[in-house]
């Protein structure tokens, strides 16, 4: 295979473009030829290419960056994300003083265990109050200068740096937000930092504000001009759990905000992967002076999944549940598939939730699950009191359940 990569890499250097724009014939190798992408991490974070990380304020996202950065960087799997090679990984905080970036990579490693021989010569940490960035900024006429473009090119090439993480990107940068043309041109000076290094860049980004509807999951939720997203071969964006989720996923509610979502917003190299939660974690640094008797909590964040409805119910259990909603509330009526209209009373949902102890949130889903799969369906009757025709649910047997779980990821 090197030997034919060698082929495909000479074929590439005779069609690469020289000092005059010609057009050049294409090398058309053999698709066996052609190396793979280089991924890092899962399907974020990938050789010569930026990615965005986009999220509101408070939600967890320098966190979830910095983690991203260690698991890279110990070669461990920090994140549920499969580490495909481990590079050194460059850490650039540009808000925070030294001590409070020292702070939060304490508490992740004593959260996940991570010994300092793991990171020793492989995490590089930089602090924006001991030296500012100015990868991009306005110069007179409004031409735009890279003060800080080569010296960063220059330290990722001289440390071996795989992945390069900007904290957040707007600190980054002295141009205006909203342009197009200037955000274009901060992108474009990432990309090329990304491609000489042979590096992956992780820029982190702000949201804008929410509109009535909730925070989007997109890549439109990136604040500011439209270009930035447009430049990144993939944006991931990180949400708060919202109430509704939370009661879904029997998450109490003063436990609500240390739970956050990661959605793909754009992949334009691999396929949208499914939606994945973390969790912040409280550390206790051991700390303690006598002035602060107490010592640091510091949150850390680590992967969370979500607990299902049926975990806690064995499949004879589900079943007798399923008998009840065969069986019907009597006089010849069907269990309803929801609240509406005058069945509420009739709502096949009660019965999970005084049988097997679930809330309103967890019995719609069961039942929306169910439905899906097909162990329930839908059945017509007739109605005597009211004389009309109603739809009901009735089980199709050949379905039940053997074990807890549904055949189907719906508990996210």
């Amino acid at each position: 295979m090197d030997a034919t990569w060698d082929a495909y890499a000479r074929l590439s250097a005779d069609a690469a473009p020289g000092p005059q724009l010609l057009a050049r014939p294409a090398p058309l190798p053999l698709p066996e030829a052609i190396p793979p992408r280089e991924w890092l991490l899962g399907t974020r974070l990938i050789r010569r290419f930026v990615s965005l990380l986009i999220a509101p304020g408070g939600v967890g996202k320098s966190a979830l960056a910095l983690a991203s950065a260690t698991s890279l960087a110990t070669g461990r799997n920090l994140l549920d994300e499969h580490v495909h090679h481990s590079v050194p990984a460059w850490f650039m905080n540009l808000e925070d003083p030294a001590d409070e970036l020292h702070r939060r990579l304490a508490a992740l490693m004593r959260l996940h265990a991570i010994a300092d021989s793991e990171l020793h010569g492989r995490l590089f940490l930089h602090h924006g109050r001991d030296r500012r960035l100015h990868l991009a900024e306005s110069t007179a006429f409004g031409i735009i200068g890279f003060p800080d473009q080569d010296a960063v090119l220059a330290q990722a090439r001289a440390n071996g740096i795989g992945l390069i993480v900007v904290d957040p990107f707007v600190k980054s940068h002295a141009i205006d937000e909203n342009s197009n043309v200037q955000m274009d041109a901060a992108a474009t000076a990432w990309s090329e930092i990304a491609e000489q290094a042979g590096a992956a860049v992780m820029l982190v980004h702000h949201t804008r504000k929410s509109g009535p509807g909730g925070p989007e999951t997109g890549a439109e939720a990136a604040r500011g001009a439209k270009s930035l997203t447009d430049a990144a071969r993939s944006a991931s964006v990180l949400s708060p759990m919202s109430a509704a989720e939370a009661e879904q996923l029997g998450v109490p509610a003063l436990e609500r905000w240390r739970h956050s979502r990661l959605d793909d917003a754009k992949a334009n190299l691999a396929p949208l992967a499914a939606a994945r939660w973390f969790r912040m974690a409280t550390v206790a640094l051991g700390n303690a002076t006598p002035s602060y008797p107490h010592g640091d909590q510091v949150a850390a964040i680590e992967p969370w999944r979500p607990i299902s409805p049926w975990a806690a119910h064995t499949p004879a259990e589900l079943n007798r549940v399923l008998d009840l909603l065969a069986a019907g509330p009597g006089l010849g009526f069907l269990y309803a598939p929801n609240r509406r209209g005058r069945v509420q009373s009739r709502w096949a949902g009660d019965v999970l939730m005084q049988r097997l102890g679930v809330n309103e949130a967890q019995a719609a889903l069961m039942v929306e699950t169910w439905l899906k799969t097909g162990l329930l369906v839908l059945k017509n009757y007739r109605d005597n009191d009211q004389r009309r025709w109603r739809t009901g649910v009735a089980v199709d047997d050949r379905r039940r359940p053997t074990t807890a779980e549904p055949n189907q990821e719906t508990n996210r």
